[in-house]
């Protein structure tokens, strides 16, 4: 049974710089409210999310969706229970750390971002992150992040989407997050899935039993997944979740007398 429905949010509930499907967010809130927490029903699995983004944005999310699970902030660096409404970070994080984020800031304010239309990804506190609706220049720079994090950070990892660049600390990885939030509810993987469109969601997606990828998805995630949906973003995720429910109710009648 898919006891834990797992999504990303840029590229699957919603694109950046865009309106929110809120009819598609009203449907997707009333089927995590009757799924409640993992096991409160039969055959909804409970519906969290998992993303690369600061507390703030993902808080609105889960209130917009009124979830009941802790969801993770940060690519899972960051945990928020929205019933005890109390944040966790993760334990491995470190003082020495924050500093080399805050030096990796430090690079991309005074080397990367004067003359373009990168902007510094504000309210993070475990990663170092950039922002840009340009997505020729933010490919432009990963190859630039890279070399610089692989030369002077490499206990670094670099994450980007068309929109945006992370630079993340191995070990903190969705991955990761996603493992330490399983710990906390107590479910094994095989009993979560999982939906993400781009490379960060990659380690999120081999850990779990059940890989989903929208339409909209970059080919190398479409290549991992065992499921890629005729629709993009939140249709997709909608799709991929009607998907864990169908295969639920399979296998109570596998099992019923």
């Amino acid at each position: 049974m898919i006891r834990l429905f797992v999504s990303d949010i840029d590229g699957c509930l919603a694109e950046p710089y865009r309106p929110f499907a809120l009819d598609r967010f009203q449907e997707l809130a009333r089927q995590a409210h009757l799924a409640g927490r993992p096991g409160d029903h039969p055959v909804l699995p409970a519906f969290t999310i998992c993303s690369g983004r600061p507390y703030p944005y993902v808080e609105a999310v889960t209130q917009a969706l009124g979830l009941q699970v802790p969801v993770l902030f940060e690519a899972g660096a960051g945990m928020f229970d929205p019933r005890e409404v109390v944040v966790h970070w993760h334990p491995a994080f470190t003082d020495e750390l924050a500093e080399q984020v805050e030096a990796l800031r430090r690079w991309m304010v005074e080397r990367c971002i004067p003359g373009t239309s990168l902007m510094l990804d504000i309210g993070k506190r475990t990663q170092a992150g950039m922002v840009s609706p340009d997505t020729e220049e933010i490919l432009r720079f990963v190859p630039i992040v890279e070399e610089y994090v692989a030369a002077h950070f490499p206990a670094f990892h670099v994450f980007h989407t068309h929109i945006s660049i992370d630079v993340v600390p191995r070990g903190f990885t969705k991955r990761e997050g996603l493992q330490w939030l399983m710990e906390t509810l107590g479910l094994e993987a095989d009993e979560v899935a999982y939906i993400g469109d781009s490379n960060g969601d990659l380690g999120a997606l081999a850990l779990v039993g059940y890989a989903f990828a929208p339409a909209n998805a970059a080919e190398s995630v479409r290549q991992q997944v065992s499921y890629v949906m005729d629709a993009p973003d939140i249709e997709g995720v909608l799709a991929a979740y009607r998907w864990c429910i169908a295969h639920n109710e399979a296998c109570r009648k596998a099992v019923a007398p």
